[in-house]
């Protein structure tokens, strides 16, 4: 008999907990202020996407959240990390930054905070707050404060502007080492 009450008490003490737990509503996790206030009609994470022309892949667009909205050709990345490609599928040149936004109609881009460019041809280096991508016109650019860091030769300007195959590059007011900036 001593058994089966010292069972029977463990039994209700299992029932009064659960039913206690079930009076705590569930915790379910909500997104951070800042990313509702986005409004963004669609969130996503681990986003990876292709730049093509006529089907042949030029680049590729990852970010660890990309920020999209219906009424808009307009989408926010950050964490974002861009590689271009020649014309033989090799990476020309890769850009990281902490975000930035691209324009997935016109594949315009611009990159944010702490943007490095790394010309994978000759190994340059340049480093600036902001850099702007075109490849209708044939350009990237930034008109922010830039270094370049080439060869162990640290040049810095004032801006800089390049064709997309990195051959016309040239940096606005050089100082330091400006032994190869213009091609």
């Amino acid at each position: 008999m001593t058994r089966a009450k010292g069972y029977l008490t463990a039994m209700c003490c299992v029932a009064w907990l659960t039913l206690g737990a079930c009076r705590d509503e569930l915790q379910t996790p909500v997104a951070p202020g800042e990313l509702l206030e986005l409004g963004a009609d669609l969130v996503q994470f681990g986003m990876v996407m292709f730049l093509t022309t006529s089907g042949v892949r030029e680049g590729r667009v990852q970010a660890d959240t990309a920020y999209a909205w219906n009424d808009s050709s307009r989408v926010l990345l950050r964490g974002m990390q861009v590689v271009f490609y020649d014309e033989n599928g090799r990476p020309r040149a890769t850009v990281t930054a902490r975000g930035g936004q691209m324009n997935e109609r016109t594949e315009e881009m611009v990159a944010r905070g702490d943007v490095v460019l790394i010309v994978h041809s000759d190994g340059r280096r340049i480093e600036s707050p902001e850099l702007h991508y075109d490849p209708n016109r044939d350009r990237i650019w930034s008109d922010s404060t830039t270094v370049q860091t080439l060869d162990g030769q640290v040049t810095r300007g004032t801006s800089f502007q390049s064709d997309l195959e990195f051959k016309n590059f040239q940096i606005a007011n050089p100082r330091g080492d400006i032994g190869r900036i213009v091609f």
